[in-house]
C-alpha cells in the first residue's frame, strides 16, 4: 500500500477521533507522570552533562550500556552523597556546640550588656506607645533556643519523613539516569523520526537543549563557588570562627531558591550584633547585601552567557522567573524557554517571514 493509499484510507472522522484519543491519551500520561516529573528532569539532565563520559565507559565496556550506566550512577551516587552526608555531620555537631554556648552564663551576661532598651529610648520620640523595655534580647532569644531540643521530638517524625522523601526522590532520579543513559539514544531517534519539522531544526533544537543544560550548570557551579568564597572572606573579617566551614556550608546552601546564603551570613550578623560586636555585624550585614546577593545576579548570567546565546538581563530574568514558577527545577527549565523561543522566532524568520513586497521567502 502505497502513500497515496494510506493517506486515503484515513476520513476525515477517523482523523478528527485519532486525534481527539491521542490527546485523551497524552492528558492522561501526563497526569500519571506529573508527581515524578521533576525526578525525570533532573535524571535527564545528569544524563546530558554526564553522557560523553558514559559513552567513553561504555566503549571500555564492550558496548556493554547496563553495566556502563550502573557504573555511572554508582560514581555518580558516591560524588553527591558522600559530601553530603559530611556536611550534614558537621552541620550537626556544630549545632551541638552552639546550642550550649549560646545557654551558656557568658551568652546570657553579654545580652544583658547589650542594653537594647536604652538604646531604643530614641524610637519613643517617633512611637510614643513604643516600650523599650520590652526589647530583651535574652527573652526574645533564649527561649527559641531552649525550645529547640524540644521541637525536634515533637517533630521527629515529619523530619525523618522528608529525609525519607529525599532519599525515595534520588532513588527515583537514578532510574531515570539508568532509563536515559541505556534508552536515550534510541528516544533521540525515535523522537526525529515523529518530529514534522526539518532534520537541521531537529538538530538545532536538540543542541540548543544541550547547550542550556551545559550553561546552567556551569553559571550555578560558578555562583555556588563564587557566593561561598564571598561568605567566607565576610565571616573571616568579623571575626567569625570556622569562616572556612561556613563558606563551604553557603556553597552548599546557594542552591536553594530564594533563601541560599542568607542562612549563613543572616545568623552570624545576629550573633555579632547580640555578643556586641556592633560595627562587625553592620559591616557583614552590608557585605552579605552588596557583596554575597548581588553575586548571585551579576556571576550567574556571565558564566551562562556563553553557551546561553540569552543578553545578560533576559537571561536574568529566565532564571529568576523560572525559579518562581518551576522551583529549583526553574533554574533549567527558565533558560530553556527563553532559549528554544530564540530559535523557533529564527526558524520563523528563515522558513515562513514574508517579504515587504508580499512574496514568500523559501
Amino acid at each position: 500500500m502505497d502513500d497515496l493509499e494510506k493517506r486515503r484510507e484515513w476520513r476525515v472522522t477517523g482523523v478528527i477521533f485519532f486525534g481527539l484519543l491521542a490527546i485523551a491519551i497524552l492528558w492522561a500520561a501526563v497526569r500519571i507522570i506529573w508527581p515524578f516529573l521533576s525526578a525525570i528532569i533532573i535524571g535527564a539532565i545528569l544524563v546530558t552533562l554526564t553522557f560523553p563520559l558514559y559513552r567513553r565507559l561504555r566503549a571500555r565496556m564492550r558496548g556493554s550500556d547496563t553495566w556502563a550506566a550502573i557504573t555511572m550512577l554508582a560514581g555518580v551516587t558516591l560524588v553527591l552523597i558522600l559530601p553530603t552526608v559530611l556536611a550534614v555531620a558537621l552541620l550537626v555537631q556544630q549545632a551541638r556546640e552552639l546550642i550550649p554556648h549560646l545557654q551558656a552564663t557568658e551568652t546570657q551576661k553579654i545580652m544583658e550588656k547589650l542594653d537594647l532598651a536604652g538604646r531604643l529610648q530614641w524610637v519613643t520620640r517617633f512611637v510614643p506607645s513604643f516600650d523599650p523595655s520590652q526589647v530583651n534580647p535574652r527573652a526574645l532569644i533564649l527561649p527559641v533556643v531552649q525550645k529547640v531540643p524540644a521541637w525536634f521530638a515533637a517533630n521527629g517524625g515529619a523530619v525523618i519523613g522528608s529525609v525519607a522523601g529525599v532519599v525515595v526522590g534520588f532513588f527515583l532520579v537514578l532510574l531515570s539516569s539508568f532509563f536515559f543513559y541505556v534508552e536515550g539514544e534510541a528516544i533521540l531517534e525515535e523522537l526525529a523520526i515523529l518530529s514534522p519539522l526539518p532534520e537541521r531544526y531537529d538538530r538545532e533544537f536538540a543542541a540548543k537543549f544541550k547547550d542550556v543544560i551545559d550553561a546552567t550548570f556551569r553559571g550555578q557551579l560558578v555562583t555556588s563557588i563564587a557566593q561561598g568564597a564571598a561568605t567566607s572572606i565576610g565571616l573571616a573579617i568579623a571575626g567569625i570562627p570556622s569562616a572556612a566551614f561556613w563558606g563551604a556550608v553557603a556553597t552548599i546552601l546557594s542552591l536553594l531558591p530564594m533563601v541560599g546564603v542568607a542562612v549563613v551570613w543572616v545568623p552570624a550578623t545576629i550573633y555579632l550584633f547580640v555578643a556586641g560586636s556592633t560595627g562587625y555585624a553592620i559591616f557583614l550585614a552590608l557585605w552579605g547585601v552588596l557583596v554575597v546577593s548581588t553575586i548571585d545576579n551579576v556571576v550567574r548570567p556571565w558564566a551562562m552567557k556563553g553557551k546561553a546565546q540569552l543578553p545578560a538581563i533576559p537571561l536574568l530574568f529566565a532564571v529568576l522567573g523560572g525559579m518562581q514558577a518551576f522551583g529549583f527545577i526553574g533554574l533549567v527549565i527558565g533558560p530553556l524557554v527563553f532559549s528554544l523561543l530564540m530559535s523557533v522566532i529564527d526558524i520563523y524568520k528563515q522558513s515562513f517571514r514574508i517579504r515587504r513586497s508580499g512574496s514568500e521567502l523559501a
